[in-house]
């Protein structure tokens, strides 16, 4: 009795979920292009947030430098 109106929207429910996996794959794509984007510069930030941080404790002492002096 349930089962013939379930299956009427089993047609229309496979024809979304077709077009929705036609769009996943080119988005899975551009997904997986944006993760090796995003590795590469977690590999670039690494030694820059170094170079920063040592920077913050230069601009510190010298800070520490110029504060009597004005």
């Amino acid at each position: 009795m349930i089962n013939y109106p379930l299956s009427i929207l089993n047609y229309p429910l496979s024809i979304i979920n077709c077009q929705l996996s036609i769009i996943n794959y080119p988005l899975s794509i551009i997904n997986y292009q944006l993760s090796i984007i995003h590795y590469q510069l977690s590999i670039v930030n690494y030694p820059l947030s170094i170079v920063n941080y040592q920077l913050s404790i230069v601009n510190y002492q010298l800070s520490t430098i110029n504060y009597p002096l004005i």
